[in-house]
C-alpha cells in the first residue's frame, strides 16, 4: 500500500476541503512542513505577522468555505490567538497548524526556545482549547491519520476553528494512505424524516394562520451557509424580509419586498415598528449579541418566533434537534407544491433606508458617505467593513439595486484591525474563484494602524484593493462612547499617501485625499477610479465629532447599558 508523509497527509486533507492557499509565517519548527505545502502544489501566502495570517485565513474561509494557516510553536501561535477567538465566536472554520519542537525534546522536558523555559510544552495547547472545537498535538505516527481526520471533521461539523500541533520529527514520518480513501464528512447527517416533516408542518400551519409574517435573516444564516435556502424561501413566500448588522450584505436586498436592517433601538423607526408588530417571525440564524441588537433593545416576543439554528429549530418556544439547512430545504419544497396558502400582507410601503438621501451637506459627513457608497457599489464587489464606525455606518448603504455583492464585518468579536488582514484572504479567495470584480476595504485610521503591514500582501498579490480610510482627525471611534477629548482616544497622525510607497514601491497605486462632499461625488463617478486597475487609497477627512446616526444611537445605548449595570453593582 502507498505511503505518505504525515505533513503531506495534512496538506492533502486541507486540499480536499477546497483550500488552495495557506497563510502563515515561517518558523524553524515548521519549515519541513512548509516544504510539503509547496510540494503538494498548494499556494503559500506568507504574511508579515501571525495576527494578519489568522485574519487572512478568516477572510479566505468566509469566501471559500474553509481556511488554513501555519505558525510556529509559542510566540507565533500566541500572536494568532486573537484571530482564532474571532473565528470561534463568529463560526468561521479555519485550521491552525502549528510546528512543534521534536517529541524527544518534549518528553525530556528540555528547555527549548519559544517555550516558557520550564520544560512544559502543553501550556499553549491548553490555552487554545477554549477557542477551538477540536485540537490535537500529534505524538504518535500510528494514530496521526485518525487524529487529523477527527479534528478536521469537527471543524466541518461545527463550522468553527481547530488546531493541529505537528512536532518537527513527526511531520516527515511516513504512514499508509488508506485513510485518504475515506473522504472527510463535509455534509451534516440527514434529519430524522418524521420529526422533520412534523416540524415543517407546524411551520406551514403557522404561516397559513398568521396574518403578519416576516423573515429575519441574521448572521448565523450567513455563517452556516444557508443563504441559498433563505433566498429561495423569501422568493416563495413573498413576504417582507429583513437583515441585521451581522448579515448585512450576506443576502441580496434585491429579492423584492426588502424591509430594511433590524437592530432593535438602533433601527430606523419604520423598520423597528414593522418587525416588532409581526405575529410570526421566521428568525434564521439569530445571533443576539449586543452590537447586533442595538445593545439588547430588540423587542420580539418568543411567542411569535420560529428560530432556525445550525442544529436546532425552536417553534414558539419548543426546541427540536434538527439541522436548519434540511428544514429550510423541505419547507421550500412543500411551498413549491402550492397547497399552502400564506396570507401576504401589503408590500413594503415604508422606506428601508429613509436616511439614504444624497443631499450635499456643507461638510463631508459619514451619513453622506454611506449614501454615496451605496450608489458606488456594483455587482461582484467584495466589501469588508472594519469594526467601529465603518461596520455601523455601512449598514445604512442601500443595496436594493445591487445584486451579487459580498459584504461582511466582525460584528461579535469586534477586533479592530481585523478588516485589513481579512481583506487579503477574502480578495485572494475571490480571485481564485473568479467571483470578485472589485475588492473594497472600508476602515478607520486607528484600526488600520494595527495591521497596516497587510498592505504589503495586497500589493504583491495584485489584489487591486480600493481602501476608503476614515480619518476623524486622529481620534478613535471609542471617543463616541466615552472621552471625546481624552488623550487615550488620540492616535498618531500618519501620512497615508505614502502607504503604498512604503509597502510596495514597485507596484502601481493611486492616492486621493477627499475633504468635501463634492470631491467625493466626483471621484465616485470617475470611470477610471471605478475600474480599480490598481491599489487605490482614498483618505476621507472627517470632523472628529462626526459619526453615522446608527453609531450615535448605539453609543447612547451602550452608555445607558453600562450605567445601568454599574447601578446594579
Amino acid at each position: 500500500m502507498a505511503q505518505i508523509k504525515i505533513g503531506s497527509y495534512i496538506v492533502e486533507r486541507i486540499k480536499e476541503l477546497g483550500i488552495k492557499t495557506i497563510f502563515g509565517v515561517p518558523g524553524d519548527y515548521e519549515l519541513v512542513l512548509l516544504d510539503m505545502v509547496l510540494d503538494a502544489g498548494t499556494k503559500w501566502a506568507g504574511n508579515p505577522n501571525e495576527l494578519i495570517a489568522s485574519y487572512a485565513a478568516d477572510g479566505y474561509a468566509r469566501v471559500n468555505g474553509y481556511g488554513a494557516f501555519v505558525t510556529t510553536f509559542g510566540p507565533g501561535e500566541l500572536s494568532a490567538y486573537c484571530g482564532m477567538g474571532a473565528q470561534y465566536a463568529e463560526y468561521v472554520p479555519v485550521v491552525h497548524v502549528v510546528g512543534y519542537p521534536a517529541t524527544t525534546a518534549m518528553k525530556e522536558h528540555a528547555i527549548m526556545h519559544h517555550s516558557l523555559g520550564n520544560g512544559n510544552f502543553s501550556m499553549y495547547h491548553d490555552m487554545v482549547r477554549n477557542i477551538t472545537v477540536a485540537s490535537t498535538v500529534l505524538d504518535d505516527p500510528s494514530t496521526a491519520p485518525s487524529e487529523i481526520d477527527r479534528v478536521l471533521n469537527a471543524m466541518v461539523h461545527f463550522n468553527q476553528p481547530v488546531y493541529i500541533g505537528v512536532p518537527v520529527d513527526i511531520a516527515p514520518q511516513t504512514i499508509y494512505t488508506r485513510n485518504l480513501e475515506t473522504p472527510l464528512q463535509t455534509s451534516l447527517a440527514p434529519n430524522p424524516n418524521e420529526l422533520e416533516k412534523s416540524v415543517v408542518d407546524k411551520i406551514t400551519d403557522l404561516l397559513s394562520s398568521r396574518k403578519n409574517s416576516i423573515v429575519l435573516v441574521d448572521g448565523g444564516a450567513v455563517r452556516n451557509g444557508v443563504i441559498p435556502e433563505c433566498s429561495e424561501l423569501i422568493k416563495l413566500l413573498q413576504i417582507p424580509y429583513f437583515v441585521t448588522p451581522m448579515s448585512k450584505g450576506g443576502i441580496s436586498e434585491a429579492l423584492g419586498n426588502f424591509g430594511g436592517v433590524y437592530a432593535g433601538g438602533a433601527s430606523t423607526d419604520d423598520v423597528r415598528y414593522n418587525v416588532e408588530k409581526s405575529d410570526l417571525v421566521l428568525f434564521i440564524g439569530s445571533y443576539k449579541s449586543d452590537f447586533n441588537t442595538g445593545v439588547f433593545t430588540t423587542q420580539i416576543s418568543p411567542d411569535v418566533i420560529v428560530d432556525f439554528q445550525r442544529f436546532t429549530i425552536n417553534v414558539l418556544g419548543t426546541e427540536y434537534k434538527l439541522s436548519m439547512k434540511y428544514v429550510l430545504h423541505r419547507l421550500s419544497s412543500v411551498l413549491k407544491i402550492g397547497n399552502i396558502k400564506v396570507p401576504v400582507r401589503s408590500k413594503v410601503e415604508w422606506d428601508p433606508y429613509p436616511l439614504d438621501k444624497l443631499e450635499v451637506p456643507k461638510k463631508l459627513t459619514q451619513d453622506f458617505l454611506w449614501a454615496a457608497l451605496g450608489r458606488y457599489f456594483q455587482s461582484g464587489d467584495y466589501v469588508i467593513a472594519e469594526t467601529g464606525t465603518s461596520a455601523y455606518g455601512i449598514v445604512a448603504s442601500n443595496l436594493t439595486n445591487v445584486d451579487n455583492i459580498h459584504m461582511y464585518n466582525q460584528t461579535v468579536y469586534g477586533s479592530i484591525g481585523f478588516a485589513t488582514g481579512a481583506a487579503v484572504g477574502s480578495f485572494l479567495a475571490g480571485k481564485e474563484r473568479n467571483t470578485i470584480k472589485r475588492g473594497i476595504l472600508v476602515t478607520g485610521e486607528g484600526s488600520l494602524q494595527l495591521t497596516v503591514q497587510a498592505f504589503s500582501d495586497m500589493l504583491r498579490h495584485g489584489l487591486n484593493t480600493t481602501m476608503f480610510l476614515l480619518n476623524n482627525s486622529g481620534y478613535t471611534s471609542e471617543r463616541l462612547i466615552h472621552g471625546m477629548e481624552a488623550t487615550y482616544n488620540k492616535i498618531p497622525q500618519w501620512d497615508y499617501s505614502k502607504i503604498c510607497e512604503l509597502f510596495g514601491p514597485s507596484f502601481q497605486n493611486k492616492y486621493y485625499r477627499i475633504e468635501t462632499p463634492q470631491q467625493l461625488l466626483k471621484l465616485l463617478s470617475d470611470s477610471e477610479f471605478n475600474l480599480a486597475h490598481c491599489t487605490q487609497v482614498v483618505e476621507l477627512i472627517l470632523d472628529k465629532r462626526d459619526a453615522p446616526i446608527s453609531v450615535i444611537r448605539s453609543a447612547e445605548a451602550v452608555e445607558k447599558f453600562n450605567k445601568a449595570k454599574q447601578a446594579q453593582e
